[in-house]
């Protein structure tokens, strides 16, 4: 049986994190995969990580004085750490919907623009469904603070379901 695959987008602010209920209570995990979508900023340029002081290392007679180095820090590495750290902060999210009875998995998005990421994203995994809440600002503070729901909801090729948790 096909299952619907259904994208949470997610950020650091736990309003992001209401859609949740939401979804479990619209989607039921027999008929479902959910594919949990963090965007954050990308990693800046770190350079070079500080020496470590304390590896222990003795001088031997003879040896030639060394010097601590710095060693750099990469790109890649950052993004690595920080992948580690969202799925290490979500764990459990995702083990108490996997224990409901979904496929989970974990995905994380490096944008400065997190409507372009998460529509890359729907290009890449063809979700049946984008799922997020929304401030739903209204008014002259809409016109002013689009926000991100409101865009994506506007360019996604797919259905977007949006919920004001408040």
């Amino acid at each position: 049986m096909t299952r619907n695959r259904i994208l949470i987008a997610l950020n650091q602010s736990e309003l992001s994190h209401k859609i949740v209920p939401s979804v479990e209570h619209l989607f039921p995990p027999g008929e479902n995969e959910l594919i949990l979508y963090f965007v954050t900023k990308p990693p800046r340029a770190a350079g070079f990580g500080e020496p470590d002081l304390g590896a222990g290392f003795a001088a031997q007679p003879g040896d030639q004085p060394v010097k601590p180095t710095l060693h750099p820090i990469y790109d890649s590495q950052q993004r690595d750490s920080i992948k580690a750290h969202v799925r290490s902060e979500l764990l459990p999210l995702t083990n108490r919907l996997q224990e409901a009875g979904y496929e989970v998995s974990v995905k994380v998005g490096f944008s400065n623009n997190p409507v372009e990421a998460i529509l890359r994203y729907i290009n890449d995994c063809n979700p049946a469904l984008v799922a997020m809440t929304t401030r739903a600002r209204v008014g002259v503070t809409r016109f002013f603070f689009r926000n991100i729901a409101d865009s994506l909801s506007n360019r996604a090729k797919i259905p977007v379901l949006l919920v004001h948790p408040d």
